[in-house]
């Protein structure tokens, strides 16, 4: 793996490598929905819930969220527990 990597390494400095890991992502992000969307209801939304606070639980103990959501998130962490930094 370690190689693999390393053998990676010159095409992080590409500017068009960013724009290829989002196609990826959406592609992921698609298949995965896809799988989703042929389970039945009943277990579909309890999955993307659970995703959606770890996800937010993150964002609260990390204080990373998108900016847009900081006000909200303030509102919330201070019941929460964050890491500090």
């Amino acid at each position: 793996m370690e190689k693999l990597l390393q053998s990676l390494q010159p095409l992080y400095n590409q500017p068009w490598f960013p724009y290829a890991i989002g196609v990826l992502g959406l592609i992921f992000a698609y298949s995965v929905f896809m799988t989703l969307k042929s389970l039945p209801k009943l277990v579909m939304y309890p999955i993307i819930a659970a995703t959606a606070v770890i996800i937010f639980m993150n964002w609260i103990y990390h204080r990373n969220e998108p900016e847009i959501l900081t006000p909200m998130v303030n509102m919330i962490a201070q019941f929460l527990p964050t890491s500090g930094a």
